[in-house]
């Protein structure tokens, strides 16, 4: 039976898994939309993997529901999977036989089961095909990656899960794989990626959840991050302790920190940085340079996920 069109390649509610007792995922809430590539970022150990294994159907939620195009995985997980490809970790690969034996072996495993031409059609896809014949033990770690991406685009996917993809990549291997993946996107493939590489996400995703402690800080598109976590200035003035009092007693001047005798601070609501400047000339505070800082998705990324917490779970 088929699924609507109009359901989303994913769809996750609620999604716990703790492990000896003691959280991996707490409470994942995700909606990825067709065609998109929607970045799952947070530092190692943050419980992305976890998640994705569970999406997959690897592993069993303690709690929570999963949809893939309106199926269960762990229910329904013949026509859940039907559609959906994926790497968690790193390819698994045969190093003693070739790269396009790889691939017929893996597909005959596939009960969908492919013909030749989509193998070769794949291996041109991650431009392979070259080196098709050689065993996968002389492969770089990069053409192993790309042969295990080569190995999911050999099922035709409509959804492709990506578990830090970028892992052991040189700088042309990331180029080609934001090639690759942009062209998957084009062509109505969605992609979920997790990422714990700023750049590679900044790159290729307009949408992307935050994830730390096993608990989503932000889910949106990078544009409303950058602008929900506000301005911030630096300031030099010729008395830096009476400067650095008015700021804290500023209304909407907060987050001080001092640097190389300057005053850093972050700005939130109109009119707050022309009541700064009036109360440090009123105070006879001269102000030597007030520059904006340059907000940019790291930054925002450590303040979202270098929160304090009671107590550090154990990821996988």
């Amino acid at each position: 039976m088929s699924v609507a069109p109009s359901a989303p390649p994913i769809e996750a509610h609620g999604l716990r898994k703790a492990y000896r007792g003691r959280p991996a995922v707490d409470g994942i809430d995700l909606l990825v939309r067709p065609g998109e590539i929607y970045g799952f970022l947070g530092p190692n150990g943050a419980g992305k993997t976890t998640t994705m294994r569970m999406l997959l159907g690897l592993i069993r939620p303690d709690a929570g529901a999963i949809r893939l195009f309106g199926r269960d995985p762990h229910g329904d997980e013949r026509a859940a999977r039907a559609r959906v490809a994926g790497i968690i970790e790193e390819p698994r690969l045969y190093t003693y036989l070739s790269g396009r034996r790889n691939l017929k072996l893996l597909a005959s495993y596939d009960r969908a089961g492919v013909g030749p031409e989509v193998i070769e059609e794949a291996l041109e896809m991650v431009e392979l095909r070259d080196r098709a014949g050689d065993r996968v033990s002389d492969y770089s770690q990069g053409m192993r990656q790309r042969l295990g991406v080569a190995a999911c685009l050999v099922r035709r996917p409509q959804l492709l899960l990506l578990d830090e993809p970028a892992n052991g990549l040189d700088p042309a291997g990331i180029r080609f794989l934001r090639r690759l993946l942009r062209d998957l996107s084009a062509r109505g493939v969605t992609v979920f990626l997790s990422s714990h590489l700023l750049a590679e996400v900044q790159e290729l995703c307009e949408r992307v959840a935050i994830v730390t402690a096993g608990r989503i800080a932000y889910e949106g598109s990078l544009d409303e991050l950058r602008a929900r976590a506000g301005r911030r200035y630096r300031l030099t003035a010729d008395d830096r302790p009476r400067a650095e009092a008015i700021c804290a007693m500023t209304d909407g001047i907060s987050d001080l920190s001092v640097s190389h005798e300057q005053i850093e601070f972050a700005v939130a609501g109109d009119g707050a940085l022309l009541r700064l400047t009036r109360s440090l000339a009123e105070a006879d505070v001269v102000i030597q340079a007030l520059v904006p800082e340059q907000l940019t998705l790291e930054r925002v990324f450590f303040e979202l996920t270098e929160r304090p917490s009671v107590e550090d779970p154990v990821m996988a």
